[in-house]
């Protein structure tokens, strides 16, 4: 269930009740909670649920129409989404309504009413998960503890990366060859926050030179509402759990030499032997162009008449 959303984590196996069910269907799950234990220690029970449809387990995803109480009283109602609209799928919480002991809730799935008779009826995994809270400064310390790339291994990363872009360009035809600097280049700045880099991170299984800092991808990801888009690589936009992030001590060492000038330097390129070499960004000041007439048009400005048009005499 970790899967479904990765912050807040369930405690331990963190499952109190789970059930199959179908978009129709009606069904309740009981299960016992220490609530006044759970309050004090910070922990939350949440209502996730996964479509079974999916090879992957991805963010929530909930039937058309959803209602739900909590022990007799209402906890959720999923509406469908406005037309041309995309839902934003989430979890929810059930802490507030939990009582001591013995709960029971009750959920009523609606499909969608134009759904085909002879279509067969999507099925959901709904779970209901104790989870206890973890910072940004805890996610990033757990990164750096299972983190084990070294300088080595991210170097034979990027010269992997470098050598199947020459096989590939070398694959090309001669009217369809791709040219310059594309897949080679390592920007200072962090793609997520736009400010130079502090400490090198990427995906273990990302397939790009471009790194990012590691500070502002988990505090933006932990931040983010929208479940189905959270923990996705902002270089190449695939799923990146925290799990999956390793620093990269590599282009941290090139990073380092660079460290105050990232407003000067566009990029780093890399040769194919991995040498490398800095891209400087010019940034001209825009000149405004002369008024017609240059300096005549000036010259008659200046001798124009002022004409006071108050009343005060």
């Amino acid at each position: 269930w970790g899967r479904v959303d990765e912050s807040p984590p369930p405690v331990g196996s963190g499952l109190l009740r789970h059930s199959y069910a179908s978009c129709s269907s009606t069904f309740s799950l009981s299960f016992n909670a220490q609530a006044t234990q759970w309050r004090k220690q910070q922990w939350a029970v949440h209502l996730r649920a996964a479509h079974l449809g999916q090879t992957d387990l991805g963010g929530p995803a909930w039937p058309h129409r959803v209602q739900g109480k909590l022990n007799g009283k209402h906890c959720v109602a999923i509406d469908p989404p406005k037309h041309l609209h995309v839902r934003r799928e989430q979890c929810y919480n059930l802490t507030p309504l939990l009582r001591h002991g013995a709960n029971t809730l009750e959920l009523k799935f609606s499909p969608k009413p134009d759904k085909p008779r002879d279509e067969p009826d999507e099925g959901f995994c709904v779970g209901v998960v104790l989870t206890r809270p973890r910072s940004v400064a805890s996610i990033i310390a757990r990164i750096r503890t299972r983190s084990t790339e070294t300088v080595a291994s991210g170097r034979q990363r990027v010269e992997r990366l470098l050598t199947q872009q020459a096989a590939s360009r070398e694959g090309q035809e001669e009217e369809c060859k791709v040219t310059g600097n594309f897949g080679r280049t390592l920007k200072p700045l962090c793609p997520v926050s736009l400010c130079p880099i502090e400490e090198a991170a990427i995906g273990r299984c990302c397939n790009h030179i471009q790194v990012f800092d590691l500070q502002a991808y988990i505090a933006v990801n932990q931040r983010m509402r929208s479940l189905d888009k959270r923990w996705t690589c902002p270089v190449c936009s695939l799923p990146l759990r925290p799990d999956e992030v390793i620093l990269d001590p590599f282009a941290q060492g090139i990073l380092d030499t660079l460290r105050g000038d990232e407003d000067t330097i566009d990029a780093v390129v890399f040769n194919e032997d991995c040498t490398w070499s800095t891209v400087t960004a010019e940034k001209e000041a825009l000149k405004e162009p002369p008024a017609a007439g240059g300096d005549e048009a000036t010259n008659e400005a200046e001798r124009a008449e002022l004409i006071d048009l108050s009343d005060s005499e």
